[in-house]
Parts: structure tokens; sequence; C-alpha cells
């Protein structure tokens, strides 16, 4: 940095000086001018003295006052101690939820007054999304067989359809689920299905080919393959596809998610079997109930609704029927098992539901593994009473959470073609201090809020004005005996 040199300051002063001592007009004006430059080389002459570190305090002082005095005379700080103004009105107030009903009487129950968010995306948004691509009909493409297969597929008496929701692109994780417990249990009345949508031009050719392979596709070509629509209408379109389109009537039909691992044989069973006639003869095989569903009881504090968990769940040929007509009449748009459940409640329909237990039924927990072990087996003192927990015991049906590859295949090498294995008995390890522990939160219906179970004029458990839980089950969804 460059200085003025001290004998400019010092000649500046005695030149000022000596003007006031001769008193002559240019001489006053020349020392003004010398005076100036001299004060102006005090001036920076200090400035200079001053570190960099101290302008910047001094800079951001400034600012910062400046700022504070500016909002003060803005009104946008409050520095007085009068009342806050009142907020404005809201444009809609919704009514209070859930509805009152008057003593003795069952409340009339209506979906929530809402914007449904699916996926964090507002239905009211993604519904006016347009396809990325055109969706242009599905060429026809069923499976290559032989005469005698055909003849063997056409006599199959299978009541029950197992259909696998998926994306058009997932086809590792459909080999998978063919290869692991789709194959364990071909010998169970089930027709094993994937459904996906329209797969657009850079996948039909695939999806085309591994269907002539394996035969166990249903495109819903009418829709587009992505996430909104995925989780929100595909599962009544696909129940409409059924309806109109498929060349079989089942008695009952489950949906089911990739990361599900299933276990058909339990399902079939303990669950569905007691539901069909005509098992042990020649003839039509029927179900003997109706207006119900197998599944698990889960509550969406979001959404403020009760409805079977999506990640599987059995309905009877009714509701497959239902559910399209409800949604032609009352147009619903929400994550898809919201979607249901506001369907039937808009059409004031009541279904059985049969529920599964959270050890049949459970999100599994890598927290709950036996501690330096590679298995899918829970530890001694895990709590199957939890929502979230691993493999203990024979009763598991339905284990979610599997996304991960080697998650899934450490869960298939726990079941065989009859079911769950045995439970190793050899001592388990202590657990690392270290490790994560398993928290083991509580079952979904128990967040179910006290409004929302009623007694039916039958007697039994009325939930959220649709789901009737089977005679003598109580809210902890086990049967009194």
């Amino acid at each position: 940095m460059i200085r003025e040199p001290r004998w400019w300051r010092q000649r500046a002063s005695a030149a000022r000086f000596a003007a006031f001592d001769q008193g002559k007009l240019g001489g006053i004006v020349g020392s003004r001018i010398e005076d100036a430059r001299s004060l102006l080389g005090w001036v920076l002459e200090r400035c200079r003295r001053v570190s960099r570190r101290t302008w910047i305090f001094i800079i951001v002082g400034i600012s910062f006052l400046s700022l504070i005095f500016g909002s003060y005379l803005a009104g946008q700080f409050d520095f007085s101690t009068s009342q806050k103004p009142p907020p404005p009105p809201p444009p809609h107030a919704p009514p209070s939820y859930p509805p009152t009903a008057a003593p003795g009487q069952l409340i009339d129950w209506v979906p929530p007054d809402m914007d449904p968010i699916v996926h964090g995306v507002k239905a009211s948004e993604g519904v006016n999304r347009k396809p990325d691509y055109d969706l242009i009909p599905f060429p026809y493409s069923p499976m290559t067989m032989t005469e005698a297969q055909q003849q063997e597929a056409d006599q199959r008496r299978h009541p029950w359809l197992g259909a696998v929701i998926c994306s058009a692109w997932d086809v590792k994780r459909r080999m998978m689920i063919r290869y692991t417990w789709m194959k364990l249990y071909k010998d169970v009345p089930m027709d094993q299905r994937f459904v996906i949508s329209n797969p657009g031009p850079q996948w039909t050719q695939i999806v085309q080919m591994e269907n002539q392979t394996y035969g166990d596709m249903i495109v819903l070509e009418d829709l587009p393959e992505d996430d909104f629509t995925a989780n929100t209408v595909k599962t009544v379109e696909f129940y409409r596809w059924l309806a109109e389109k498929s060349p079989r009537k089942y008695a009952l039909v489950s949906k089911l998610d990739t990361d599900l691992w299933v276990n058909a044989r339990a399902l079939w069973d303990r669950h569905l079997a007691p539901l069909l006639d005509g098992l042990d003869s020649t003839g039509p095989i029927e179900a003997n109930v109706n207006h119900t569903v197998v599944g698990q009881l889960y509550y969406s504090g979001l959404h403020r609704t009760a409805f079977p968990h999506g990640a599987m769940y059995t309905a009877t040929w009714d509701i497959v029927e239902l559910l399209p007509t409800l949604q032609d009449e009352f147009h619903i748009i929400a994550g898809e098992d919201v979607t249901m459940a506001w369907l039937l409640m808009k059409g004031k329909q009541k279904i059985n539901l049969l529920a599964l237990n959270e050890a049949e039924k459970f999100e599994f927990d890598k927290n709950d593994l036996r501690p330096g072990e590679i298995t899918a087996w829970a530890r001694n003192t895990t709590d199957v009473t939890s929502q979230w927990h691993a493999l203990y015991g024979k009763e598991a049906i339905g284990i979610h959470q599997l996304k991960n590859d080697n998650d899934w295949l450490i869960v298939a090498t726990c079941f065989d073609e009859n079911g769950v294995k045995d439970m190793p008995t050899e001592p388990e390890q202590l657990p690392n201090p270290d490790d994560k522990k398993p928290g083991y939160p509580r079952p979904w219906h128990e967040s179910i809020p006290d409004p929302y179970w009623e007694t039916d004029t039958d007697g039994r458990i009325l939930v959220n004005g649709v789901w009737k839980l089977e005679a003598g089950v109580g809210r902890d969804m086990k049967k009194n005996e």
C-alpha cells in the first residue's frame, strides 16, 4: 500500500500558516486548498492504521443497526406492548372431524375435507400431470404353450388371484418373486400375476417378450407408468380390468406389493380356504361370504382414515366389481388405499374385515435380528406384538419392507413349500453394545382415535363407519373366547 510521505504533510502545514501571516487573498485561498489536502491526508493515514478486521466489524454493525431501525420504521418488529392484529379469516374453514352423532346413533361418516397427499404431492396437482409418452395399445402377447400345457391351464380350479402391483421396468424384482415364493407355492390354488401400467414405447418389446415367456402379466394400457398413477388409481383400475376383461371370475383377489414376502401356504390354509365352498367337489368353487376383506387394519393420521394396510389385502369378488362403479360416481383421487376407504365411505358400504395380527403381517426390522448372524430370524427377546420386528415362530404370512435384495434373499431361506422353517435352536450371541436396538413400535390400530370405534346394531365393532370386525373381536384385534 502506498502512503503520503511525511514531508508532504509538513510542507502543507507550513504553507497554511504563511498565508495567514501575509494576509493576502490568494494566499488564503491557496492555504484552504492546502488545508483540505492535508486534512484528507490525515484521514487517510488514520484509516490505514485501523486493521481490516476492525473495519469488518464496523461495517457489519452499521448494517445491522440500519436493518433494525428500518424494520422498526416499517412496523415489522413490534417493540411496543400493543396487541397483535387479528389474523385474516381463512378462505374456507372445513367442518370439524370426525362428525358427531346423536346419542344411540351411528356416525354418518364422510371423507375429511382435504387435498390428499400422495408421496409428497398434492392430489390436486398430480391429477393434472400429462403422460410423458403416448399410450399406445399394448400388443397381444400370450404365453407360448404346448397344447397339453394349454389344456392343463384351462382345467385349473384356481379360485384365488394373487396380483403383485409393480412398475413395468422392475424386471429384476419380478424375477426374484417368480423364483422364490411364487415357485415355492405353485401347488396352492392361486393364479399368480404381475400388474403393470402402459410400459411406453421403450419398454413395450421387453414386457411383450417377458409375457410370452411367463404368461403372468396384466397390462393396464390406458394408464401411464408413473409414481403418482401407481399410488392413486392403479388398484381401482386393475379391479375395473378384472370386472370387464378378465377371462376368469375369481372368488378372492389379493393385492400385493413387490417388497412383500408372501407365505401363500399359510394365507390360504389359515384365512382364505375357510371362506370358500366346493373345494372338495368337482363343481364350482364359490365364496361363502361377501363384502369381505382380509388384511391388517391401518390408520393414517395425515388423512384421518382407517383402512387395510396396502402392502397386502384380499377382497371378495363383489368388492372388485363394486369399487370401479363407486369411482365412476365419486371420482376420488387419493392414495390407493385411502381411495378404497373413501369410496366405500361415500357409498355407505360396510365391509367385513378379517384382521391379520402383527405376528402374521409385520414390517421387517433388521435391528431385531439375532446378533452377529446373517439371518432373518429375530432375537429371543423380540416382541411379536409390535408392528416392526424380525421373523419369529411359525405365524408369519406377510413380511413387508424387503426393498433390499439381500434382505429378500435371507428371508427366502427361512421358508420352504410348507411355510416357515423351524427356528434355529443354538444359543444366540450377545449383542454388541454399539448396535442399534429395536424400538418395537405399537400396532397401527392402537393409534385409531376413540370416536372411530363404534358398536354396530349387531353388536360387532365398526371402525370409521366402514370396517366391521368379526364377531367377538375387540379393539385389541383379538377374538374373545
